[in-house]
């Protein structure tokens, strides 16, 4: 099995949500090698020093003209530089068809929302490229501001150590049930994660008395 620290990562985004992946990624030994947002991109075959990129960020600087890597334009040719995983965190409908046959990635994880389309998708799904889907990818966002609403409600406070336990238990337990439906029906993790989500809100309703 093929471990963050043995993967490499191509992030289109460096907003809050693409910074944010890829100075987690770095701190667990991921190798990102080339990183996007409007303006331009970087890249580095050997891995982008993130601390330092998001230092010359703050400092007013752009990821066009950061001295540790080779500048490139943001286009869609962006996408198709060879990676382990490819994560769109920015726009919706990048994977399209026209660039999906070009991937050089093998598997996608769309923290942006919807940047696959209907076309994009079923093109990887016969290449065999895997897609973690949007509506589980990016929902860590979701549960924490749930996490807020209930702290405000109980008025009590969560340190950081134990939101990040219970954002974790609460993903990894999602995935789990996503991987083994798609697993057991056959079908591709967005279509598994739509149905995992449609029978938690039919149980729900269920033991709520509210569908018999």
């Amino acid at each position: 099995m093929t471990t963050i620290g043995k993967s490499t990562f191509v992030i289109q985004g460096f907003g809050k949500v693409g910074s944010s992946l890829a100075r987690h990624l770095h701190d667990l030994g991921g190798k990102v090698v080339a990183i996007a947002d409007s303006r331009g991109a970087t890249f580095n075959e050997g891995g982008v020093d993130v601390p330092r990129l998001l230092g010359h960020v703050y400092r007013g600087g752009s990821l066009w003209d950061f001295s540790g890597g080779t500048p490139l334009p943001s286009d869609a040719d962006f996408l198709c530089i060879p990676c382990d995983v490819l994560v769109p965190a920015a726009l919706g409908g990048v994977i399209n068809a026209r660039t999906a046959p070009r991937l050089q990635c093998k598997a996608v994880v769309e923290a942006a929302n919807a940047p696959t389309t209907a076309e994009g998708d079923a093109i990887l799904r016969a290449r065999g490229i895997p897609v973690l889907p949007d509506v589980y990818a990016n929902g860590g966002g979701i549960i924490v501001s749930f996490f807020e609403w209930v702290q405000n409600l109980q008025n009590f406070r969560w340190d950081e150590d134990d939101v990040t336990r219970r954002l974790d238990r609460y993903m990894t337990d999602s995935f789990r049930d996503i991987h083994r439906v798609s697993k057991d029906r056959g079908v591709p993790l967005r279509v598994a994660a739509y149905l995992t989500a449609v029978q938690r809100v039919a149980a729900s309703e269920v033991n709520r008395g509210f569908a018999g």
